[in-house]
């Protein structure tokens, strides 16, 4: 009695599954480097609504733009005052590093900056650690100077207005150890709303220690990429899992509002996307 013959075994080919790893890998790697692309290029609008009993009349609108780092890519410097103006905000704070540390050539800020002052938004400014280093931080006043820019160095100036009561404080950079939350605040007012620019988180001791209402800030990129669910990666100065990486933070009887900005000086964004912020006071 014969029996039947069994079917021949194909023979393995374990480079298969080797080219198909290799195929996914890079599949994967296009997406992460498409999706950081448009977070990088691609200036999202975010949105911070406060209630305050200072402000007394209608909501106060403050348009935040941070960390420009010269914004390499021409549509997306005319998005983001595109994007203010339509706002109609009271005031636009940009809070620093408007430039890198190698920058030279200044000539894309400047020209940002007359395009900024000319939608006739009332605009202030204050530097971060990037317009400091290097040869050309006077040559940076200069330019903000010669386009009307308010810059706000550890001192404040009043913007009452249909809000109510302003002052709106600017410090030097923290990060550089510049900074004097004091000497900016002396001479405010109790019953207006203290609203401090700055650029980074590292004036949380001294923000605990203030009366005042609001600080806003940039600096941190957000951690530059971010995990769902945990934050950002990275941040100067905080080291691994920043605390203070983005977002809004109680600090002492203050709030302290961090924007992940607009530019960067890494090559990449992912789930961080380029952004600017509204940030609201309505009465309380």
């Amino acid at each position: 009695m014969s029996s039947a013959q069994s079917p021949a075994r194909r023979p393995r080919r374990p480079w298969r599954w080797l080219l198909r790893l290799l195929l996914t890998g890079v599949v994967l790697l296009a997406v992460v480097v498409g999706m950081s692309w448009y977070e990088v290029t691609h200036t999202k609008l975010e949105r911070l609504e406060l209630t305050s009993t200072k402000v007394t009349g209608r909501p106060l609108k403050v348009l935040q733009i941070t960390d420009l780092h010269t914004l390499r890519f021409t549509p997306q410097r005319d998005d983001v005052i595109r994007m203010a103006q339509e706002q109609e905000p009271d005031l636009i704070a940009v809070t620093g590093d408007f430039v890198n540390t190698t920058t030279t050539d200044m000539s894309r800020v400047d020209a940002w900056f007359a395009k900024l002052v000319a939608t006739g938004i009332p605009v202030y400014a204050v530097p971060g650690n990037h317009d400091h280093w290097g040869d050309h931080y006077p040559a940076v006043l200069d330019m903000l100077e010669g386009n009307k820019v308010t810059v706000l160095l550890n001192r404040h100036e009043r913007l009452d207005g249909a809000w109510g009561k302003l002052d709106v404080i600017g410090t030097d950079d923290y990060y550089t150890e510049h900074g004097d939350l004091t000497e900016a605040m002396a001479g405010t007012r109790e019953d207006a709303y203290r609203l401090v620019l700055t650029h980074s988180p590292e004036i949380h001791p001294d923000l605990a220690k203030s009366p005042a209402d609001l600080a806003i800030c940039g600096h941190t990129h957000g951690g530059q990429v971010r995990i769902p669910g945990i934050g950002g990666i990275i941040a100067p100065g905080q080291g691994w899992f920043p605390h203070y990486d983005k977002g809004l933070f109680d600090v002492g009887t203050s709030k302290l509002w961090i924007d992940s900005g607009v530019g960067q000086t890494a090559p990449l964004r992912l789930f961080d996307q380029s952004q600017i912020s509204l940030v609201t006071i309505a009465p309380a």
